[in-house]
């Protein structure tokens, strides 16, 4: 497998998500764009590959923002591990998986992230939260599903099959 491919992929989530987000908002609503690539490498590559993108990007994303460092870490991480369960289990070629990938791995994530806020005493004003949360789910399905049909173009390059790969030619 090509870590690389990967490691540049979560970069390439994170820097669109701190640097492009507030001009991507609809709405109030900035994409998660690392949650969303880490349910997509999860469904793709298992439960290891998700893990660990979710850990990275979600890192990088609390040391961007530096209220509770390790609340997005624990949600990506979660998050991608949860898609990377159900990999084995699943056809990776089905056009519902990145839609409903993308609705449970938001609402997974946001509620980890809500539930860390709360439980370490930060104040959340659940009726805003309650009016952007539906808005953030649609957003996140949307963009799962863009996301993961691009990073499922490139399957073969980042897993290449250990055997070799036969090169057809037309004469």
């Amino acid at each position: 497998m090509r870590y690389w491919v990967l490691t540049a992929i979560t970069l390439v989530a994170y820097l669109v998500e701190s640097v492009l987000g507030p001009f991507l908002a609809i709405g109030g609503v900035a994409p998660n764009v690392v949650f969303v690539v880490a349910v997509s490498c999860g469904l793709l590559f298992g439960w290891q590959v998700g893990l660990g993108v979710g850990f990275g990007g979600g890192l990088l994303i609390d040391l961007t923002i530096g209220q509770l460092i390790g609340s997005h870490a624990l949600a990506g991480s979660l998050v991608g591990f949860i898609a990377g369960v159900v990999e084995e289990r699943v056809f990776k070629d089905n056009l519902l998986l990145p839609l409903i990938g993308g609705l449970v791995g938001s609402v997974v994530g946001q509620a980890v992230v809500l539930a860390s806020l709360l439980l370490f005493g930060r104040h959340v004003p659940l009726a805003e939260l309650s009016g952007k949360l539906l808005r953030s789910v649609a957003y996140d399905t949307v963009l799962c599903a863009l996301v993961y049909w691009r990073i499922f173009r490139m399957y073969g390059f980042i897993r290449p099959d250990p055997r070799g790969v036969i090169v057809l030619r037309r004469r």
